[in-house]
């Protein structure tokens, strides 16, 4: 008897692998791991995005699998759909909100495809089975929105996971007009869950150094339940080389967990002593192979296959390499922990040279990623324009452009014309001292081994309250 409950649960215990043959230093125990309780992954697209239109779209996507092995069964309702759209898919990234077309593949890209379907050769909508699509042409798989007001819908998946390497979570949802297939609708896919169950957890690692060697972001997030179990971890990449119209392109770059932070030796130019603060790849399972200095078998041990024969912080070990000036990309790992003793936050990531090289390019510090959300009311001035506004504010508060920023469908203009509303994305609580006295002494990040020269420290901008200001009743 196993028993999963009660006074004599197995929950919680620990599973040991014995070997009859093992060598001495090591004894008979070849293996060991905590027996915990495997929770459901659920999925939902419901916070939708019109592109560069208001719409009136309302309803969610929600995929429900037990566990890994299980189908993923899909449920649909969707109003406000007017007839007028036709194909939905799954496209391979988040959506940026605050752009002005967000659903555009300039951003989302195309169709999540992680087997290369071969998309000349798929079949009329609902023909053939869901292997024979894109994993994320939802409409080839099961019918399109043709001539539909109302949509509701469900269905079972067998290639359409919430788990591993291929998952859908992280990724987005298009909804397609039938004119000319033009993209109508977007929404992210994300995680569903009962915050009495558990949390989710979001980091950060920020390359906004001026002086650094890459631009950009990696974004972490992960679930955590009440009894400590940890989902997979969704991770977003999105880097450049520095300077605003670079657009060189470097492939292959390996990136990893180092132990420690880092500090001013991210913008060293000898590479020799770049990131060394660092350290080293981070271990703490302390995973070694019976010969621990021969590369050749970590390379076979470890493995996209095999993820948990590679270190915890030997990233590319098990997802592979990533880019630098090319598309956004989205990854699931298995064992990014950003929770409980053993955490990634607070270390530091480091990514190292194009084309699988060995020495370090870039780094950056894994920090909590704090989403305020708030909104705010400004005088408008003659001529106001939006990304004006942000820039100068994050050029004072010193961050960079993914720290701040806007949902561009909550954007009103109020009291005729005299003031406008925003609510804002922020990462940085020195926002609210910026908008409400107009003056920040200090930038809001602290850059080891960097001083702003000529720095502004006032914001040209007012903020509005309740009442019209061009009301002279009210003064």
């Amino acid at each position: 008897m196993l028993p999963l409950s009660g006074l004599h649960s197995i929950l919680g215990k620990s599973l040991v692998i014995y070997d009859d043959h093992g060598p001495r230093l090591r004894g008979e125990r070849l293996a060991c791991s905590i027996i915990s309780e495997t929770y459901r992954r659920k999925a939902v697209a419901r916070d939708w995005f019109g592109n560069g239109e208001t719409i009136s779209l309302r309803g969610k996507l929600e995929f429900l699998q037990q566990n890994e092995y299980d189908i993923t069964n899909v449920e649909l309702n969707l109003d406000g759909l007017h007839g007028k759209m036709s194909g939905y898919h799954i496209h391979m990234t988040p959506i940026e909100q605050d752009l002005e077309f967000p659903c555009e593949s300039t951003s989302l890209y195309g169709h999540w495809n992680p087997f290369d379907v071969n998309v000349n050769n798929i079949l009329s909508p609902a023909e053939g089975t869901t292997d024979q699509y894109e994993m994320g042409n939802l409409s080839g798989k099961f019918g399109t929105l043709e001539n539909r007001k109302r949509y509701v819908k469900t269905f079972n998946d067998t290639m359409l996971p919430l788990f591993g390497p291929t998952s859908i979570l992280g990724r987005s949802i298009v909804i397609h007009k039938k004119e000319k297939n033009l993209r109508w609708a977007c929404s992210t896919i994300e995680r569903g869950y009962s915050p009495s169950e558990a949390i989710e957890l979001r980091a950060i690692a920020s390359f906004h150094h001026p002086q650094g060697f890459a631009y950009g972001y990696i974004r972490m997030t992960q679930l955590i339940h009440q009894d400590g179990t940890q989902s997979e971890t969704i991770i977003e990449t999105k880097l450049r080389h520095p300077g605003k119209h670079n657009r060189n392109i470097t492939k292959n770059h390996n990136w990893a967990i180092y132990v420690n932070p880092v500090g001013v030796d991210a913008a060293v130019h000898v590479k020799n002593t770049r990131c060394v603060a660092g350290g080293y790849i981070w271990n703490p399972y302390f995973t070694q192979l019976a010969d621990p200095l021969n590369d050749d078998l970590y390379k076979q041990e470890c493995s996209p296959d095999l993820p948990l024969r590679c270190y915890v912080g030997d990233i590319s070990g098990r997802l592979g390499p990533i880019d630098i000036g090319l598309q956004r990309q989205v990854f699931t790992d298995s064992n990014f922990p950003l929770g409980g003793p053993i955490s990634a936050i607070g270390r530091s990531i480091v990514i190292f040279d194009r084309n699988f090289g060995t020495n370090r390019f870039a780094c950056a510090n894994i920090e909590p990623d704090n989403d305020i959300v708030k909104y705010t009311n400004i005088r408008k001035p003659p001529r106001f324009v939006v990304a004006q506004f942000l820039e100068d504010v994050r050029k004072i508060m010193g961050i960079p452009d993914w720290m701040l920023s806007i949902d561009i469908r909550k954007t009103k203009i109020l009291h005729n014309g005299a003031c406008i509303q925003f609510l804002l994305h922020f990462k940085e609580q020195d926002f609210n001292k910026l908008i409400s006295t107009g003056r920040l002494d200090t930038p809001s990040l602290y850059i080891p081994g960097y001083v702003a020269k000529k720095r502004k420290t006032t914001l040209g901008y007012r903020q509005c309250g309740n009442q019209d200001p061009n009301d002279k009743s009210n003064n």
